[in-house]
């Protein structure tokens, strides 16, 4: 049986392409003029026929990256067209997925094309893109906070993925550092206390011989809002439950000569990566010949802090000295510059994190909405040096309000992205997730490392 797709608007329609070659119609002024059922579509296992109807002014075709889609007909001239779509059975375990790129001239539609495979208990995170629609499978956790109502700002997972790290600000001054096992659903019982530090938007654990160390942004200084923001120094603190640290008591300490810097490490790459939060600077470093840099006295930027309530310091503003590593003494590994998105109404996008593994570069933007429309998302790929491996790209599963309200993450929408990580080869994004009790928790999806099939 051949079945129709329910007609859709031309707002409802994803504008990405597929892997592979693109079409290329011979008439570039040829567009569409309205399309009929060009809409992602989720497919049982045992296959099944379907129809699209479109209209063009001109030349059309349809790239048709695998061979278990057969499309009918694959191309045409001006005029209306029912194309027949036939996905065949799917005979392994796992699911699969692909997208038809529909192009006439400049104008393109896409359409994602999921199916399930004969055991969905066999499917994995590999299986999930960040084009892929949610699915259980790709929700690694949703887990209590240290607070119910700071916003988390940043995450990070163990190497056996048994503890999940958070970042929450608190009264501006203090960034909470908690950690629990995913879904653990009680107040973190392990946490400590980082003073000055910064707005804890991105960090990362490491797991050495001598114990658990977090390397974050260090020595910000508060503004007339009260945030803290202009980190000076990058530090490597230890992670200890119930303890208290003070900016200036790091011990171990990198300068760059920039001001509002994050970090993200490699370890077992040997990388050290710093963003330019107000630049979009990368710069990526050897770990190892910044740690063989002699430690220096670095005179800083004056820096105000302290004077909230619950602060362990009245307000003061200083030009301190820290012992510190210059990296402005080495060459780096790469050095690019990216540039904030924007909507549609020209505002900025927020930055929201970033990650470095295997000389890749993973960085998230997005913002969170409460008010019962999807939380826009996005995630890009790019080398240490610049190039674009996967542009700007949208997470799916931010629009499947009802199956994130069915799974009990969120019932207003609001997903705020906060994070992304590569761990044990799997690409992790994290959201400062919200429901209309106004709780607020730390959800994780995992994901593909490739990002997109």
């Amino acid at each position: 049986m051949i079945r129709p797709i329910a007609v859709l608007a031309f707002a409802a329609v994803l504008a990405f392409s597929c892997s592979g070659n693109d079409p290329e119609p011979e008439n570039t002024d040829s567009e569409f003029t309205s399309t009929v059922g060009i809409q992602d579509m989720i497919v049982p296992p045992e296959g099944d026929t379907f129809t699209v109807s479109i209209t063009a002014t001109g030349a059309w075709k349809c790239a048709v990256p695998q061979t278990w889609i057969k499309v009918s007909p694959a191309e045409g001239k001006a005029g209306s067209f029912e194309v027949e779509i036939k996905v065949e059975a799917n005979t392994a375990t796992s699911g699969r997925m692909t997208t038809l790129t529909f192009r006439a001239g400049d104008d393109v539609r896409s359409m994602l094309i999921s199916q399930d495979g004969k055991n969905p208990d066999a499917v994995t995170a590999k299986d999930f893109y960040l084009n892929s629609h949610y699915h259980d499978k790709m929700h690694f956790s949703t887990g209590r906070l240290r607070t119910t109502s700071a916003v988390m700002q940043s995450f990070d997972i163990s190497k056996d993925g048994n503890t999940i790290y958070y970042t929450q600000l608190n009264n501006n001054f203090r960034v909470y550092l908690s950690w629990a096992a995913p879904n653990y659903k009680s107040t973190p019982a392990n946490f400590m206390t980082l003073n000055y530090t910064g707005h804890g938007s991105n960090f990362t654990i490491e797991e050495a011989s001598d114990g658990v160390w977090i390397w974050m942004d260090n020595f910000s200084s508060k503004n007339s809002s009260g945030e803290y923001w202009d980190a000076q120094i990058i530090s490597r603190f230890p992670v200890k439950a119930g303890t208290t640290i003070n900016s200036f008591d790091a011990t171990e300490n990198y300068y760059f000569g920039e001001k509002n810097i994050s970090v993200a490490v490699d370890i077992e790459g040997d990388m050290l990566t710093i963003l330019g939060i107000s630049s979009g600077r990368i710069r990526t470093y050897r770990l190892s010949e910044l740690k063989a840099l002699p430690v220096e006295d670095i005179t800083l930027a004056p820096i105000t802090y302290g004077g909230e309530q619950s602060a362990p310091h009245s307000e003061t503003t200083k030009t301190l000295t820290v012992k510190a590593r210059d990296a402005r003494k080495l060459t780096t590994l790469g050095d690019f510059s990216i540039t904030r998105g924007k909507y549609s109404d020209g505002t900025t996008i927020s930055w929201q994190g970033f990650d470095v593994h295997g000389g890749m570069i993973y960085q998230a933007q997005g913002n969170g909405h409460a008010d019962g429309t999807p939380s826009p998302g996005w995630v890009q790929m790019k080398t240490i040096s610049g190039t674009t491996i996967v542009p700007l790209t949208t997470i799916k599963a931010l629009e499947d309000l009802n199956d994130l309200k069915e799974a009990g993450i969120t019932d207003t929408g609001y997903m705020e992205p906060e994070g992304v990580k590569w761990r044990n080869g799997l690409i992790y994004c994290g959201f400062a997730s919200k429901n209309s009790s106004n709780v607020r928790m730390g959800t994780i999806f995992n994901y593909n490392p490739n990002l997109m099939k």
